[in-house]
């Protein structure tokens, strides 16, 4: 991977599961499972697998070469970036999606506090270059102002000017724009302890498979992945802990309470921004707790 991010050039290499296409294969139809009766509870558990062997095939394993998509699968084109993208069409998806948005921008945050301005420059990517083509073409129908712009923004300058008073600025813009984009959602869909639950479960999934993809021979060989998983799941802590704020009621004490607890027990695998030389948590225990929440 380059040093640097030229513009809003697309790596060659494809990233494993890269988080959109993990997250828009499977969270929908994982959430949805136990509302089908039996029978088509299996037949939906059995597509779910097949979309996920699909992506498995399309993406490729991490470093390797993904074999060319169908045209009915998508290909390098559109605006999002690398892969093909699903349309982040319902809410908990849109929600998801922009979550890791966040999540992005919240490790870029902590990054330049340090200084590392390089490594915060990919993250700032992420989210113009790999994910705002999912919710591109919902945006209209949402009433949301588009905000790729914002998000190009703060790329230019933190490759252009890192830590200036504009860097800082537009880095404040664009996590303004991304909580904007949330209120497409209506108000009470979006207050709905049921769909922080659905949010935050999807994220952390989507957090495993990068702390996955972090991971060689017993120990953290990809940096940036390892940060994108510690992102969504800072991310995901910081939208139970405003679900649980004063005044909250028994429904969502009763639904996220749980999840927070074993919340905190899955992030003790992400002690600090710089991965540890050897996992604190291996790779299937994180997947556990993450399918735990």
């Amino acid at each position: 991977m380059p040093s640097r991010i030229s513009g809003l050039r697309r790596r060659q290499m494809p990233r494993p599961l890269r988080s959109i296409e993990l997250f828009l294969a499977l969270g929908a139809a994982t959430t949805s499972l136990s509302a089908l009766p039996a029978g088509a509870a299996t037949a939906a558990t059995d597509s779910h697998q097949a979309v996920t062997s699909q992506l498995v095939a399309q993406h490729g394993g991490h470093g390797g070469t993904a074999p060319a998509p169908s045209p009915s699968e998508g290909g390098e084109g559109g605006e999002g970036g690398e892969g093909s993208q699903e349309i982040a069409s319902s809410d908990t998806a849109y929600l998801a999606v922009l979550g890791q948005m966040r999540g992005h921008l919240i490790v870029a945050g902590e990054l330049v506090q340090e200084g590392n301005f390089p490594q915060a420059e990919k993250h700032i990517g992420h989210p113009v270059e790999e994910l705002y083509g999912s919710v591109e073409p919902e945006l209209e129908r949402r009433r949301v102002k588009p905000f790729k712009q914002t998000l190009t923004a703060l790329l230019e300058l933190i490759q252009a000017s890192p830590g200036t008073p504009d860097t800082r600025k537009a880095y404040q813009s664009a996590v303004a724009a991304i909580d904007a984009a949330m209120l497409g959602v209506p108000e009470t869909v979006r207050r709905d302890p049921t769909t922080t639950a659905a949010v935050v479960r999807e994220i952390v999934k989507v957090a495993a498979s990068e702390y996955d993809a972090s991971i060689a021979d017993g120990a953290i060989v990809e940096t940036i992945e390892y940060q994108d998983s510690r992102g969504f799941v800072l991310y995901a802590g910081e939208l139970l802990k405003a679900s649980l704020g004063p005044g909250t009621g028994p429904k969502a004490m009763a639904l996220l309470v749980p999840i927070q607890k074993r919340w905190t027990a899955l992030a003790k695998a992400w002690p600090s921004l710089k991965p540890p030389a050897r996992p604190v948590m291996d790779a299937r225990t994180v997947t556990i707790l993450a399918n735990q929440l």
